[in-house]
């Protein structure tokens, strides 16, 4: 059976497990798993099908975060059809300027601070890691559970054992959900490279 949607998913989990209160614990696991899918404090999960781009158009030196922010790529401002890179500061160190003008610097907080009021009314373009819709008998499948299934089974698992209190069972299926999502993250970087370049040698060959 492929673990590819809601369903296919809670009948692996039954099969593999067995407890005899699995089934109301499933739809709780899969909640806690998400959570830490994108949360944990090892590894958390950040590959290219969740890199979104937005854009807006500036009014003033605050954006609202986009839906289902997780963290930020990039900023950049579109002017007269040119790319222009506005440059991360952390909240300590970025300097507000009380000059209008285009901004350079950004920071988050709760949401987007820019370093100045803008000068005119740019479009602004935010590249960010966005969480993505969680799985349910409503959304049968998502890019995570598509390209990497084993993720979401054995972050289910950990917690089923979690909240069944066994910690032998839990530690081992935890180890094998970061190690999964490690390969995904892993997988997802190299992706991002091309072929290596070829070196080419002039004359006899040794």
């Amino acid at each position: 059976m492929a673990l590819d949607n809601y369903s296919n998913l809670k009948a692996a989990i039954v099969r593999i497990d067995g407890s005899n209160n699995i089934n109301d614990l499933i739809n709780d696991a899969i909640d806690l798993c998400e959570t830490e899918i994108y949360d944990n404090q090892v590894e958390p999960l950040r590959i290219r099908a969740m890199e979104v781009r937005s854009t807006a158009t500036l009014s003033g030196r605050f954006i609202a975060l986009p839906d289902n922010y997780l963290d930020m790529r990039g900023v950049r401002l579109v002017v007269s059809g040119k790319n222009i890179d506005v440059r991360y500061a952390t909240p300590e160190a970025m300097e507000v300027n009380h000059e209008s003008g285009k901004p350079k610097y950004f920071t988050i907080t709760s949401q987007i601070e820019l370093d100045r009021v803008p000068d005119s009314s740019y479009t602004i373009e935010v590249a960010h890691y966005a969480k993505p819709t969680g799985i349910s008998s409503s959304n049968a499948t998502n890019d995570v559970l598509t390209s990497n299934p084993n993720i979401y089974l054995f972050g289910c698992l950990w917690a089923v054992n979690l909240f069944n209190a066994e910690e032998d069972k839990s530690e081992f299926y935890y180890s094998k959900f970061i190690g999964a999502i490690r390969g995904a993250n892993k997988s997802s970087k190299k992706g991002r490279h091309g072929p290596a370049p070829t070196m080419k040698f002039e004359g006899m060959t040794p």
